[in-house]
């Protein structure tokens, strides 16, 4: 029984991952994939998403649930906690709703701190763009430590716990929401990929100069996807704070903005099932690598804490060299009433 048990927990907890950058990997694509901006920043709007969210959750929290309290919700963050955690346990209503509105602030503050990154940037060429980028994700973390009153400093702030109400089943309701999230964050990135919007952003992504012979803008153009892929971000942040009801300033570059270049990169470029794929084999590989690898301490001519970063740096190597279209080649996409016609004209 116990073996089952703890197969279960790690397909839970690994598929709450797979939600969570599955969501960060299509607004990487929908980024980089559609409009063609190398976002080496992914980390600006994730952390952001959840810095926003142990700053706001408590005090959301108490305003909800019509409390008050002379205590400061984030240096105070346990005692605040506990009397707003047993009554968010016996009002499920209340516990969803709150994530809700998480999930909404996280995605507009998201969406803003990608306008932020992008604003000095936009007109730069794709080279310096990513180095901004990049300099830019750095950023989060750097605030998020130096001013106490939003997180709390280095040691963090725990959040109200929205899925208490679901007692021992919280972490498969935890995972759920968070697959429910990165659904439709598939379905929106789908439609938006066989839209005119979409489709414009692949023209500017293939011949910037022909895109804007033809009147197209690169800037709203680029904006837009930023907006829409920090959005995103800002939700799976929101997630997975929830996910583990706790916050601290130490989200790093290589989790969440390496890694996702790696999935989007090993599934396909510009391909949504590329992303899909790309991240379910990825996490699956990085969860076994992680729970096999102390089987093979004294085995290995270096520590086994770093063997999972050295596979990966080796797949990457692979996938650049062999296969650096992805495992799914992206597909044009052809309207239907475009098909049917070409389709008649074959038969003629």
């Amino acid at each position: 029984m116990s073996v089952w048990s703890d197969i279960i927990l790690f397909t839970v907890d690994l598929l709450a991952l797979f939600g969570v950058y599955l969501i960060i990997n299509i607004s990487l694509n929908i980024q980089r994939g559609f409009a063609g901006i190398p976002n080496f920043g992914l980390m600006f709007a994730i952390a952001g998403g959840a810095y926003i969210t142990g700053a706001v959750a408590t005090r959301l929290a108490l305003v909800m649930l019509g409390m008050h309290t002379n205590l400061d919700p984030i240096f105070d963050n346990i005692p605040v906690l506990s009397k707003v955690d047993p009554l968010l346990q016996s009002q499920s209503l209340t516990s969803i709703a709150l994530m809700i509105i998480l999930l909404i602030i996280g995605a507009i503050f998201g969406a803003i701190l990608g306008l932020i990154q992008l604003g000095p940037a936009i007109r730069l060429r794709e080279d310096y763009l990513a180095i901004t980028l990049l300099a830019f994700a750095e950023m989060i973390n750097v605030i998020a430590v130096a001013y106490k009153p939003f997180i709390g400093g280095i040691t963090g702030v725990q959040v109200p716990d929205v899925f208490a109400w679901s007692g021992e089943y919280r972490f498969y309701i935890a995972t759920a929401a968070i697959l429910v999230v990165a659904a439709i964050s598939y379905v929106y990135a789908e439609f938006l990929g066989r839209s005119p919007l979409g489709r414009t952003m692949k023209a500017i992504r293939e011949n910037e100069v022909a895109a804007m012979a033809l009147g197209k803008n690169l800037v709203k153009y680029r904006a837009i996807a930023m907006v829409i892929g920090s959005a995103f971000c800002g939700m799976a942040g929101v997630l997975w704070t929830l996910y583990g009801d706790t916050v601290t300033p130490t989200y790093h570059r290589f989790y969440w903005t390496f890694l996702p270049w790696l999935m989007v990169l090993l599934g396909g470029l510009g391909n949504n099932k590329g992303a899909l794929l790309g991240t379910l084999v990825f996490t699956v590989l990085d969860k076994l690598i992680i729970y096999y690898k102390h089987s093979l301490a004294g085995m290995l001519p270096f520590d086994v804490v770093w063997l999972d970063q050295v596979l990966l740096g080796l797949i990457t190597a692979i996938i650049l060299i062999y296969r650096p279209q992805g495992l799914l080649e992206e597909k044009p996409y052809v309207p239907k009433e475009l098909e049917a016609k070409l389709k008649s004209i074959e038969k003629k």
